[in-house]
């Protein structure tokens, strides 16, 4: 379960870092909930790349 609430506060943290910067908007779309979800579970559950 810690690794889960790891990758959540890694990603949010991320995401906070690009609002603070400026690069996102504080309002988001279905396309940013996706992208978040996304990476979230890959940093979970690495994909597995071609070659390894």
């Amino acid at each position: 379960m810690n690794e889960i609430a790891d990758a959540i506060r890694k990603v949010t943290a991320v995401m906070q870092r690009r609002y603070d910067e400026g690069e996102r908007s504080s309002q988001i779309d279905i396309f940013d909930l996706i992208e978040v979800l996304l990476t979230i579970a890959d940093e979970i559950d690495p994909p597995v790349r071609d070659g390894q």
